[in-house]
């Protein structure tokens, strides 16, 4: 009890972790930033929030004013693949979920269109 309040316990298990997913697709890093973008308004109907191409960064919320949000980062893998990272953002307070259905939604569209002939191109 007392190394709990001193901050000296065992953290709970899902203490700073958000869900999340990362997705690797074979496309440069403009054509996935586009295909990410698309997927956001098409599979998850957001509002694009943030969208900074130059730090490879997208944010998108849905639903109610303060409920979740997806942030999504984008890696450079080599000249033709990019590694495309997505995040579960919650509110200040709110209870973090161990899966987010917008994260694997969103990842699980992004996972099936890598896996087509054509790159979904």
């Amino acid at each position: 009890m007392i190394l709990r309040w001193l901050g000296l316990g065992k953290p709970r298990p899902s203490v700073g972790l958000r869900p999340h997913r990362d997705v690797e697709l074979p496309l440069d890093f403009d054509a996935a930033y586009a295909r990410v973008l698309c997927a956001i308004e098409l599979t998850l109907g957001a509002n694009v929030t943030i969208d900074d191409r130059p730090t490879g960064l997208l944010e998108a919320a849905f639903g109610l004013v303060n409920s979740e949000r997806v942030r999504c980062t984008f890696e450079r893998v080599d000249g033709s693949h990019t590694r495309v990272g997505i995040e579960a953002i919650f509110p200040a307070g709110a209870d973090v979920q161990s899966r987010s259905r917008a994260v694997d939604a969103l990842a699980d569209t992004l996972e099936r269109e890598a896996r087509r002939p054509d790159h979904g191109s």
